[in-house]
């Protein structure tokens, strides 16, 4: 019996955490990155492979995504993983805190990030950010076997705990980057972690030598499929960050609202979703979520180990990106979000911390609270349209472009998308008739061709043209027939043939 219910709680919080995972979850259109996925995936695995290195990606989402492509509905099946992934980071960020301070920190954290809209969104992804997060989260774990017994952990003859620990540590960190280089920053915020524990043990060295020893694991797990990489990109790392926008404080606002303050992020804009919830109810979340941070580092200031265990990962990868944005721009929600499960680990320490002296009944209710506030604030998610309607954009399309038409797009990778929903038995019609270039547009006009402009982001972009803006720049195909709307964020515009001259 006590093992059954020591077992319960983690498989309740996964499955309750799988629920708004799973609610909506094909709802959203792909946006260009899904739709780079869905591709990727469907090459045979020898293509596969050299399309994620060109690309500098790990194959290894791709690959397991693979089998998913042949079953149809790809918004459900690709981002199926994703889901399941999620909440298994929401059992593990459970396990952390409740290691960490007991099980009412464990329920409070996993309702904070279990509820929180980015967490949400990246497990309704077709992306391996949540993957990744899974790993880091299972190697931050092992850290924390090793930071409650520093002794054993630097020990020659392990105890089994510690090579537990040190086992979980390797592998996940190995595991991470080899699905992701985002990974990278967790191995550094752990050497830092490590690092800090070395003046609480009287054997540095034995320390030294097994993070050395780690390490070399770590390195022989991971080196040739980055040696693979480097050899087969097209591109240096850093030139693949070059769309990214200078960081300015919008910006950072943008990535740090979304990933720790419960904000609800554009996914192709470096905005914020305007929602209809009250001001003053959001805001009041962000300071319970900061008061309760405060009270974690208070409690947790006399145990430092555990506090560097959990802190650092927590502040270090936002400040790491903001600070090497100041030169080259690559604070990403996407490249921090991973340092929001350690966030919420805090804070359900903390706010578990300030609830101690409470009865049961009391600590029981304030769940409950916890839980509806989180959930009113979660809802609008549902209702918004974070990424543009492009399946409905292609369904409109189909529809209505004639042979001899030309859909001219303002931005020319939206045709990546599009080549997903156009119908299949029409997709060698009109697939040719999309492109990118206003001058090919203009030409086919004037042979009597009409011309579809469509207005809309593929992909995450600073550079959003309003539609008036639109139309000056295609004020040369003259005035508009018709004026649709796929959604709220796509303008289809119609344009006649040219009138033949005298």
């Amino acid at each position: 019996m006590i093992r059954l219910r020591a077992s319960f709680w983690p498989l309740a919080v996964f499955l309750l955490a799988l629920v708004p995972r799973l609610a909506g979850l094909g709802a959203k259109s792909f946006w260009l990155d899904e739709a780079f996925t869905f591709h990727r995936a469907s090459l045979a695995p020898a293509a596969l492979v050299a399309n994620s290195f060109k690309n500098h990606h790990m194959p290894a989402f791709f690959l397991l995504l693979s089998p998913f492509t042949a079953l149809g509905s790809p918004q459900i099946w690709l981002r199926l993983p994703s889901a399941l992934f999620g909440a298994l980071a929401v059992m593990l960020v459970f396990l952390i805190a409740r290691q960490g301070a007991g099980s009412l920190a464990g329920l409070l954290a996993a309702l904070v990030f279990g509820l929180s809209p980015i967490a949400l969104a990246f497990s309704q992804e077709a992306r391996s950010y949540t993957l990744e997060l899974c790993l880091v989260l299972i190697a931050l774990w092992g850290v924390l076997q090793l930071v409650l017994q520093p002794d054993a952990a630097a020990d020659q003859f392990l105890s089994r705990k510690a090579r537990v620990g040190w086992l979980a540590y390797m592998l996940g960190t190995a595991a991470a980057l080899d699905v992701l280089g985002d990974g990278l920053s967790w191995l550094l915020a752990a050497h830092l972690i490590f690092f800090s524990l070395l003046p609480m043990t009287a054997r540095r060295g034995a320390w030294l030598r097994n993070i050395i020893l780690a390490d070399l694991v770590v390195v022989v797990l991971c080196a040739p499929f980055y040696g693979l990489m480097l050899h087969g990109q097209a591109m240096s790392p850093g030139a693949a960050f070059h769309w990214i926008p200078p960081l300015t404080w919008s910006r950072l606002w943008y990535s740090l609202g979304a990933v720790y303050l419960m904000r609800i992020p554009d996914w192709v804009t470096f905005h914020l979703m305007h929602v209809p919830t009250p001001a003053a109810f959001v805001w009041g979340i962000d300071g319970a979520l900061l008061v309760a941070l405060m009270l974690a580092i208070w409690h947790l200031r006399r145990h430092p180990a555990r506090l560097a265990a959990v802190a650092i990962p927590a502040a270090f990868v936002p400040v790491l990106f903001a600070v090497i944005s100041i030169w080259h721009p690559i604070l990403l929600p996407r490249y921090i979000f991973w340092s929001a499960a350690p966030f919420a680990i805090l804070v359900g320490i903390g706010a578990a911390w300030g609830l101690r002296a409470c009865r049961p009944r009391v600590q029981f209710l304030a769940l409950a609270v916890v839980g509806a506030v989180l959930l009113v604030n979660l809802l609008p998610y549902y209702q918004l349209q974070t990424k543009p309607r492009w399946d409905l954009a292609a369904k409109m399309l189909a529809q209505e472009v004639a042979p001899g038409d030309v859909i001219y797009l303002r931005d020319g990778y939206a045709k990546e998308i599009l080549s997903i929903y156009f119908p299949v038995d029409k997709r060698s019609v009109l697939l040719p008739c999309v492109h990118g270039s206003l001058k090919k547009a203009l030409q086919a006009q004037s042979q009597g061709a009409r011309v579809w402009a469509v207005l809309g982001n593929a992909g995450q972009t600073a550079n959003n043209m309003s539609l008036a803006e639109f139309r000056s720049k295609i004020s040369g195909l003259g005035t508009p027939m018709r004026i649709q709307h796929a959604g709220q964020r796509i303008v289809i515009l119609l344009y006649a043939p040219a009138r033949a001259g005298p």
